[in-house]
């Protein structure tokens, strides 16, 4: 059998399984509430929403991705499936080059992915989570490039990782800009002017897809607003979560880092076919940490240029990708043993068989396939509201706002999350104003310190609260005709329609 054969059979089964742990876990993608905004499919006819400027002035080529797919004629959980599909295939590459890279063993290295993958083995959280598989669609998909760009150099494909290090800019641009800078840092002490020219075509190439995603943020976008840096400052304060000065360093993540990394050097510092790979790594971790550390301990958040970084974003990039190359490297180690190989299989079956409830998720996969293809066709609310013409901005809850985007395709006053206020400080004052006016927050005082969330235990007492002439004014100042509750809570209004969980009131 031919080598050509053998990669073509190879990469089409990382596919395969790529599909399968897509289904297995599959969930509803952030990244969808953009697209659909920007594909026209959500429109927002009045300014009253932050969610209008938040959609189509916050840059990124993965909602213009999901655009391209409702253009398409996708549903939204297809968008959603189709956006995990991609961060699984990442991972699986990513993950088979490194061990592929270490044991020579085609086999091993695709029962260690599977494992790593199934099991979503990482270091743990820092201010930020690390799931691997998670709704999150830019924080996921800027980590599965991250190391996908440390297995190419790795690995040797620096022309990819250069490309790949570009397009990350467009998809997280904090993220890419720092592993851009890094990247670039590395080619000037690796390779010389000549050998630099070779990387030229790479260049170009991320470079005008980047032109392309920017070029098309630009014709998308609205105009800002003005605002109060006063408010601002209040909410980086006394809202924010990931960002908040809460004097508590992750010292757990960072020591498992070192640990990881002292293994890492320690094995394969005296290999030279490595060398770059492993300055790269340390590189990337070094730097990450560093700047961690400096935004925790002198609070660079509380200035507006550094408003927008999350210090726990950068360090979490490789909590995933340590993970297979330790395994790689242990084994390539010690693999003149024969032992050692039935002992590394020992290992994996051992583990699996003490966490032999996770295989429990297996179950949910024939319920996602009838999601992910609406072979369930469910009359609820959302699908009713679907059907109404004009609704204006819909009043949701904390659970019920991403179903009016995803589900009814109508715009949104305020969903659940508004942690994109430091991306986008011009908001704040129409954050507040809702917040206060339609919520009941008092926003100098928050319900939960650094939650930059709804909350309906305590959303249910203020809503419960209002007059139907309230509800009234709030209609004609937020052009809102619609608001939607759970069943239980106790309305001063009759619903127009109702199902087993929730009721649509029209104001």
């Amino acid at each position: 059998m031919n080598k050509n054969n053998i990669n073509f059979k190879i990469n089409f089964l990382l596919l395969i399984l790529s599909l399968f742990f897509s289904i297995i876990y599959f969930n509803d993608q952030v990244a969808v509430r953009g697209g659909l905004t920007l594909s026209g499919e959500v429109e927002y006819k009045f300014n009253n929403s932050p969610l209008k400027y938040y959609f189509l002035n916050s840059w990124t080529i993965v909602t213009q991705l999901a655009a391209l797919f409702f253009k398409l004629g996708f549903s939204t959980s297809l968008v959603s499936f189709s956006l995990v599909f991609l961060v699984t295939c990442i991972y699986f590459y990513s993950s088979y080059l490194l061990i592929i890279k270490f044991t020579d063993n085609k086999i091993l290295s695709v029962i260690v992915s599977c494992f790593l993958i199934f099991f979503q083995k990482n270091l743990g959280d820092t201010d930020y989570p690390s799931f691997i598989f998670t709704a999150h669609t830019f924080g996921a998909l800027a980590q599965a490039l991250t190391g996908l760009i440390i297995a190419c150099v790795f690995t040797n494909r620096l022309k990819i990782a250069l490309f790949l290090s570009l397009l990350l800019i467009s998809v997280h641009p904090i993220v890419g800009i720092w592993l851009i800078s890094l990247f670039f840092l590395f080619l000037l002490i690796f390779y010389q002017k000549f050998e630099i020219k070779s990387f030229v075509s790479s260049f170009l190439a991320g470079f005008l897809i980047l032109a392309i995603s920017i070029g098309f943020y630009l014709y998308s976008s609205i105009e800002t607003l003005d605002y109060s840096k006063d408010l601002f400052q209040i909410y980086i304060e006394k809202w924010d979560g990931h960002r908040a000065n809460t004097g508590q360093i992750h010292y757990e993540y960072l020591i498992k880092s070192l640990i990881f990394i002292l293994l890492i050097n320690f094995i394969i510092h005296k290999k030279k076919e490595f060398k770059t790979g492993l300055f790269f790594l340390n590189l990337v971790m070094i730097s990450s940490s560093a700047i961690y550390l400096l935004f925790k301990i002198f609070y660079l958040n509380k200035f507006q240029i550094f408003s927008m970084i999350i210090p726990g974003r950068l360090i979490i990039t490789y909590t995933f990708i340590l993970w297979p190359i330790l395994l790689g490297l242990l084994y390539n180690k010690f693999m003149h043993k024969k032992i050692f190989t039935k002992f590394f299989y020992f290992l994996i079956i051992l583990y699996s068989l003490m966490h032999y409830k996770n295989f429990l998720i297996l179950e949910k996969s024939f319920k996602n396939i009838n999601i992910i293809f609406n072979l369930e066709d469910k009359k609820n609310i959302y699908t009713i509201l679907k059907n109404i013409d004009e609704t204006g901005n819909i009043i949701a809850t904390e659970y019920t706002g991403d179903y009016v985007i995803n589900i009814s395709k109508k715009p949104l006053l305020l969903m659940k999350s508004f942690d994109y206020m430091p991306y986008h400080p011009y908001l704040i004052n129409k954050l507040v104003e809702i917040l206060t006016e339609v919520y009941g927050y008092n926003f100098n005082d928050p319900y939960i310190k650094n939650y930059p969330y709804l909350k309906d235990e305590f959303i249910k007492k203020i809503f419960e609260n209002k007059s139907q002439r309230d509800w009234i004014k709030i209609k004609e100042k937020f052009n809102a005709e619609y608001l939607i509750t759970p069943k239980e809570w106790d309305i001063k209004m009759k619903p127009i329609h109702t199902d087993n969980k929730n009721n649509l009131f029209k104001i």
